[in-house]
């Protein structure tokens, strides 16, 4: 079969989670069955060596407003791609697909919950509606919620987390430091973090991440003396990493997630999560199995009592977290991604004959 020559237009060298996710994509997809492309942009460090010894083509972008579109566009159009998988919606890839609409093969996916205000906004709907030929679901919640808001039925391909089966997990004795990770905004919820800090002052809380609420956390943290939290600030995935190897419990707080990255990540590391699931779901988090699903703050403090209480519930947890999310390593995953993409190569030519 002759390879496909697919085009994953995500920015590898520029760190958000669609990128991310191309990067992981384009280092697991078999070469011997797809040429691939992908997108990195000026003025952020790249070891481009890494891509070539992989077999990935890279197309450089300028980063420069009055040279992003000409570079980009020049990017998309280099070669005849077979596919393009376009999971970023911007105003310069909204203009590319509406341009190229029923003359290439573009894809995407659905990475975050629909609501009546989420994912609502009219450059989303027709970028993913009315440009796209298919797109897929990374989560069960957010397929219900495309059929739900959208009317529009779509496969769940989740996400993937590197392997990391190899390194041993390290199993705390007992529960002292909670980890909360995410952009400091309404719909993350900081605030309530600080409302669980106010009632564990034994234990220690780390927030990573920044946004437009920094300041009002701040406040809050000053107002009632919590000195058991610590902001970080925006810091390296690499610092991250070491702040969740040392964490006992990771608390999301968010309103709406899609299929939370950093509930996998703390998982790897043998840390539970207890999340609000109020709005949404996680697949692979099975309730007092290897985390739990909460429906309050108070019933969220609720079950942080009941690790602490329980070492050997905490250790339980700790260990089949850990087991279960190995099924989302991209080695056992990119079956799916390959599959997808085969199908719609093969639905898009039998379309166009």
């Amino acid at each position: 079969m002759k390879k496909i020559k697919i085009m994953l237009a995500g920015f590898v060298n520029y760190p958000n989670a669609q990128n991310i996710n191309c990067d992981n994509i384009v280092k697991n997809l078999d070469k011997s069955k797809f040429d691939v492309h992908v997108l990195y942009l000026s003025g952020f460090p790249i070891d481009k060596k890494v891509y070539e010894k992989k077999g990935i083509t890279l197309h450089y972008v300028n980063k420069h407003r009055y040279l992003h579109q000409f570079t980009l566009w020049k990017a998309l159009n280099f070669g005849k791609y077979d596919l393009y998988y376009m999971p970023k919606v911007d105003d310069e890839f909204l203009k590319f697909a509406k341009k190229n609409k029923g003359k290439k093969l573009m894809v995407s996916s659905l990475e975050g919950v629909i609501t009546e205000t989420t994912n609502q906004q009219e450059n989303y709907r027709e970028f993913m509606l009315k440009n796209m030929f298919d797109v897929f679901s990374i989560s069960n919640c957010i397929a219900e919620s495309a059929v739900k808001y959208f009317g529009r039925k779509t496969e769940v391909v989740p996400l993937g987390v590197p392997s990391k089966t190899n390194e041993a997990l390290t199993l705390h004795e007992n529960i002292k430091s909670i980890i909360w990770i995410g952009s400091f905004i309404e719909r993350k919820r900081p605030l309530s973090l600080l409302e669980i800090a106010k009632s564990f002052p034994n234990l220690t809380f780390t927030m990573i991440g920044d946004g437009d609420m920094m300041q009002t956390v701040k406040d809050e943290i000053t107002e009632n003396n919590l000195s058991n939290v610590t902001l970080t600030g925006r810091i390296p995935n690499e610092k991250v990493y070491e702040y969740m190897q040392k964490a006992d419990v990771l608390l999301m707080t968010s309103e709406f997630e899609g299929l939370p990255k950093v509930i996998q990540e703390a998982a790897q590391c043998g840390v539970p999560s207890i999340y609000l699931a109020n709005n949404y779901t996680v697949d692979f988090i099975e309730n007092g199995i290897n985390g739990f699903a909460t429906y309050s703050l108070d019933e969220m403090k609720e079950k942080l009592q009941a690790l602490v209480d329980d070492e050997n519930l905490y250790r339980t947890l700790s260990k089949k977290a850990k087991e279960v999310i190995e099924q989302y390593a991209w080695a056992n995953l990119i079956k799916k991604y390959e599959e997808w993409f085969v199908k719609k190569f093969e639905q898009y030519k039998l379309m166009r004959k």
